[in-house]
């Protein structure tokens, strides 16, 4: 049994998860010598509840093992495991990484990323502003992190996949096991610019139970997180719940104060989160992170010589800027965010945009 087969039949053990997983490695370093180690010390260990420990010394389900790694030489896919150079060093951070990523296709280059998630039932609203967050953030180099779920999941990864950079689907099943199954088609296409990953084995049906844990991993994949639409009981907020525990910016979209789906990010407003009405905002939070990774101008473009004059006075904002230019306030945005990553702009009070002086 190889290391990455180790870690499955780790991960495959009954009522063993993340943080038990955790501690039984700072004692025995790896799932090879957890399973070689001695009865007896097994036994010993303070931590671990009598079903845990019969659990590890009924030994690795080699033949379930067998089936998985099967799965995923026919399917094309990858069981990355912590010790693995390919596992996202960004999930690394969180305290209960899974101990098993299942991706199907890559996850290279696909750092920063930015997870947009919200209610399965949005309004035409949340689902034009998913859209257009993701493909604007898209055409910045910046990926997109959701769950494929129904509503602005789904829209956050077509908008995404509409820009230039890549998407991460994060299940509630096996990566073989879409669903939605009416997704399957954009789960295709998700994989081909990025990839479908789970920390549940391949063959594992969705399950109400599953949703809720998956979500640390989509806050754990991004440096920010924002929400779009959600009631107070959404699946969202646990997500933001999630990103708070994991130090990530908490980012909301307002909406009609009316709608019931205003609630979640209304609430998450009031207790700090940023305010969001264009991929600007979100690009301004997360900036430092940025630098270099932004895409510059295209040659074919107008010159940022342009917005850099109408800045030198007045800050000016960016609904101005687009009107001057005769462009659309989405490029417009494009534009400014470039040049506010390149240290040309600074931002001021009420999203207004200035040139920056010699002291910064």
């Amino acid at each position: 049994m190889n290391s990455t087969q180790a870690w499955i039949a780790l991960d495959l053990l009954p009522n063993i998860g993340p943080k038990t997983v955790r501690k039984l490695l700072q004692v025995f370093g790896n799932p090879g010598s957890l399973f070689r180690a001695p009865a007896c010390e097994i036994s010993g260990l303070g931590f671990l509840s009598r079903n845990q420990v019969d659990a590890i010394l009924a030994g690795p389900d080699e033949n379930r093992v067998a089936g998985i790694m099967a799965v995923l030489e026919r399917t094309g896919s990858a069981a990355l495991c912590p010790d693995d150079p390919a596992y996202p060093e960004i999930l690394r951070e969180i305290d209960d990484p899974p101990s098993v990523l299942y991706v199907r296709g890559s996850l290279e280059e696909l750092q920063p990323a930015v997870a947009i998630v919200g209610m399965r039932s949005p309004s035409l609203y949340g689902k034009d502003t998913a859209f257009r967050l993701a493909r604007d953030l898209s055409s910045q180099g910046i990926s997109i992190i959701s769950g494929l779920a129904r509503g602005i999941d789904g829209q956050a990864h077509r908008g995404a996949l509409d820009g230039i950079a890549g998407t991460v689907a994060v299940l509630g099943s096996g990566i073989d096991m879409i669903y939605p199954p009416e997704h399957r088609d954009l789960a295709e296409r998700v994989s081909a610019r990025g990839a479908v990953v789970s920390e549940f084995p391949p063959g594992t049906r969705p399950d109400a139970k599953n949703f809720p844990r998956r979500n640390r991993i989509i806050s754990g994949l991004a440096q920010a997180v924002v929400v779009v639409e959600a009631t107070l009981k959404s699946g969202a907020m646990i997500t933001a719940r999630y990103a708070l525990d994991q130090g990530r910016p908490i980012m909301a979209v307002p909406g009609n104060v009316t709608n019931a789906r205003s609630q979640g990010p209304h609430h998450l407003l009031r207790q700090g989160a940023l305010l969001v009405e264009h991929a600007g905002d979100i690009i301004a939070e997360i900036a430092p992170q940025l630098r270099g990774i932004v895409r510059q101008f295209d040659h074919a473009e107008a010159q940022p010589d342009d917005i850099l004059a109408m800045a030198s006075g007045s800050p000016v904002s960016i609904d101005e800027i687009a009107m001057h230019l005769d462009i659309d306030v989405t490029e417009a945005c494009r534009r400014v965010s470039t040049l506010e990553l390149s240290g040309s702009l600074k931002r001021t009070a009420g999203n207004r945009y200035t040139t920056r002086s010699i002291h910064g």
